[in-house]
C-alpha cells in the first residue's frame, strides 16, 4: 500500500455493525449520499467509513464531518495527505472492518429507494456463502446535462447492463461503484494499489476474486449522478493507459477477448496511429456533431491510446 499520512476521526464508539459501507472520494461531495444512507432501512446498524483521497478542501471536509456526525450509526472519516488513487483509498477503509458484509459505493452515486442496502442483504442471505454481489448502476435522464450527454451515452451503451447480461462475464462487470462483498473476500483480495489514477482496478479485482469466490449479479442499481463533462471524460481515458498496460500484462487471455483490446491491437500496427488518435479526440470533443458519432470517436480514441500497450510490449 502507498505510504501516506492518514488522520482518522471517529463519531461514536465502534459499535457492532450489520454492514460496513465504504466510500472513497476525491473532490466529489459525498454528503448527499450520506444523507440518503441515513434514511435506509436499519441505518442505525450500518457503519460508514469514508476516505478523503487527498482533496485538501477544508470546506468539503467540514461538510462531510457534519454529515457523518448526524448519521444514526457509527462513522469514521479517513483523510489522506495526498491523492493515491481509488485502490489505495479503498484499502485504507478495508483494514478495519466490523461487519461480515461490506458495501462499496462511489461518492457520486445516489440511492432511489430506502431498501437499497436491504436488497443486497437479502441477496447475501439467499446465496449463503462468502461471495461478491454486484447490483449494477443506471443513468437517469433527469441527471443528464448538455455538457455530460456524451458520458451518459457511453455509460448507457457499455455499462448500464441488466444482471442477466453482466452475469455472462461476471468478473468483468464488478463495478466498484456499487458492490456488496463478504469480508472474507476483501481480506483475501485487497485492491491492487499499483493501479494508479483512473480505470481498470475494479476489473482486475473482479477477475481475481473469481479465482476463489463466486461473483453474483442482481438488479439493484444505484444511480450515477456524477457524470463527467467531455474534457474530463477524455482526460480520464488518457490517464488510464498505464492501468490498461498493467491489466493486459496480468490477464492477457481475459483482456484479449475484449473488443476494446482487439481494436487497440489492430491500431497498434498502423504507422499513422498518432494522427488518427488526434482525429478521434477532435471529433469526440466537437459538440455540434451527433452524440452517436462522438461516442464512436471516443471508443476509437480510447483504443488508439491503448494501442501504446501493444506497441511498447
Amino acid at each position: 500500500m502507498t505510504a501516506v499520512h492518514v488522520s482518522k476521526q471517529v463519531w461514536r464508539a465502534d459499535l457492532p455493525a450489520s454492514v460496513d459501507i465504504c466510500i472513497p472520494f476525491f473532490k466529489d461531495d459525498p454528503t448527499a449520499l450520506i444523507r440518503q444512507l441515513a434514511h435506509q432501512r436499519d441505518a442505525d446498524s450500518f457503519r460508514l467509513s469514508l476516505c478523503d483521497d487527498g482533496t485538501a478542501d477544508p470546506g468539503l471536509t467540514a461538510r462531510v464531518q457534519a454529515a457523518l456526525a448526524a448519521f444514526p450509526g457509527p462513522a469514521v472519516l479517513h483523510s489522506l495527505a495526498q491523492n493515491t488513487g481509488r485502490a489505495n483509498a479503498r484499502n485504507v477503509m478495508l483494514q478495519n472492518l466490523l461487519a461480515d458484509w461490506v458495501l462499496l459505493l462511489d461518492a457520486d452515486m445516489a440511492l432511489d429507494t430506502p431498501d437499497f442496502v436491504a436488497t443486497y442483504r437479502d441477496a447475501a442471505a439467499r446465496f449463503g456463502t462468502p461471495c461478491c454481489i454486484v447490483g449494477g448502476f443506471r443513468v437517469d435522464q433527469a441527471d443528464i446535462r448538455p455538457a455530460t450527454r456524451l458520458h451518459a451515452a457511453q455509460a448507457l451503451k457499455s455499462e448500464c447492463k441488466p444482471a442477466s447480461e453482466r452475469a455472462l462475464d461476471p468478473g468483468r462487470y464488478v463495478y466498484r461503484s456499487s458492490v456488496f462483498v463478504h469480508r472474507v473476500v476483501v481480506e483475501q483480495h485487497v485492491f491492487d494499489p499499483k493501479f494508479q489514477a483512473w480505470g481498470w482496478e475494479d476489473v482486475e479485482w473482479g477477475w481475481r476474486i473469481m479465482r476463489d469466490n463466486p461473483v453474483h449479479h442482481i438488479d439493484n442499481p444505484a444511480r450515477h449522478v456524477g457524470l463527467d463533462a467531455d474534457a474530463a471524460l477524455v482526460a480520464k481515458y488518457t490517464e488510464s493507459v498505464g492501468n490498461f498496460r498493467r491489466i493486459k500484462r496480468l490477464y492477457p487471455s481475459e483482456v484479449a477477448r475484449m473488443p476494446i483490446a482487439r481494436v487497440a491491437k489492430l491500431l497498434s500496427y498502423l504507422p499513422f496511429k498518432h494522427a488518427l488518435s488526434d482525429l478521434f479526440k477532435a471529433i469526440t470533443l466537437f459538440g455540434p456533431f451527433p452524440v452517436t458519432l462522438r461516442l464512436y470517436a471516443l471508443k476509437f480514441y480510447r483504443a488508439s491510446l491503448y494501442a501504446k500497450a501493444y506497441h511498447d510490449g
